[in-house]
């Protein structure tokens, strides 16, 4: 018995020492050359209708931006941590009303795009009003059959629409839109803009720029958001599509992951954590071994 028991103890031992040697060769830094990670070819569609302009009404919630810089900020801040960690990454974009148009081809530089995004993208842009999920989808898609062919066999596509969610075009060119991204190639993020439970409307401002109040559209006062349109546009492609909202703090982290490695994180365990779980797995044996 006791011969069993030393047993034991020497194999958890030898496999506590296993465990630290994994996690040794795991922190140390690998100077071999690799080649190059393929892109990620990202298209974004940006909604330049009217209702993008919308805000809460200031008296009840000061200081809070239209819903166009509230998806905007997201995309700056994800375009600017891709660029920091040196993704592989080759970008376009599209703005939309009832019509789309390119802005920028495809481009390797990021950071030209996050300054357009960011100096010269505003709702009325376009001279068209109303928002046509359709349009956008078509040009997303006829954007990545521009990319040249060994990156369209290669490079991960995916496709960010950003929108309030307010579609004004008829009920079935929406359902063009849902079909045409099923058999897409490509993956997608519905950033919505929009706050869900508060009232948002198009300002008008005086002639020092104070709040007058709100601009009447189709005759209301208040735009509604649709987080139902979003949700389709993302669940379109079972498993490849991200539905996000861009008021949400976890917005930034949810499209990061989901850009980079094609999903949310869901609690994966890397190799690193593995190797700690397992040491801290032995010893916890070994104590329960001395002290029985």
């Amino acid at each position: 018995m006791r011969r069993q028991a030393l047993t034991i103890t020497r194999g958890l031992i030898v496999l506590g020492f296993v465990f630290c040697v994994w996690s040794l060769v795991l922190d140390q830094p690998s100077y071999n050359y690799t080649r190059e990670k393929n892109p990620i070819a990202i298209a974004v569609a940006f909604d330049l209708s009217p209702s993008m302009l919308a805000i809460p009404d200031p008296a009840f919630n000061a200081n809070v931006p239209p819903r166009y810089v509230r998806a905007r900020n997201v995309l700056l801040e994800l375009f600017s941590t891709l660029e920091e960690r040196r993704e592989n990454v080759l970008v376009a974009l599209i703005g939309f009303t009832r019509d789309a148009e390119v802005l920028i081809g495809w481009d390797y530089s990021s950071s030209q795009l996050r300054e357009i995004i960011e100096f010269g993208l505003s709702p009325g842009l376009h001279s068209s009003t109303g928002t046509s999920m359709e349009a956008a989808v078509g040009a997303v898609t006829d954007l990545f059959n521009l990319l040249p062919a060994d990156l369209r066999e290669t490079s991960r596509k995916l496709a960010i629409l950003v929108s309030d969610g307010e579609d004004t075009m008829p009920d079935s060119f929406f359902g063009y839109a849902l079909d045409d991204l099923a058999s897409a190639s490509f993956d997608i993020i519905a950033l919505q803009a929009g706050l869900l439970h508060t009232s948002e409307g198009v300002p008008r401002y005086g002639q020092v720029g104070e709040f007058t109040g709100f601009e009447a559209m189709g005759g209301e006062l208040y735009t509604a958001p649709s987080a139902e349109t979003m949700q389709a546009i993302a669940g379109a492609i079972p498993e490849r599509g991200l539905y996000v909202r861009a008021e949400d703090p976890a917005a930034i982290e949810e499209i990061l992951q989901f850009t980079v490695n094609g999903k949310v994180d869901g609690g994966y365990l890397g190799n690193e954590m593995l190797a700690m779980l397992g040491m801290f797995i032995v010893v916890t044996l070994l104590c329960a071994r001395v002290l029985r």
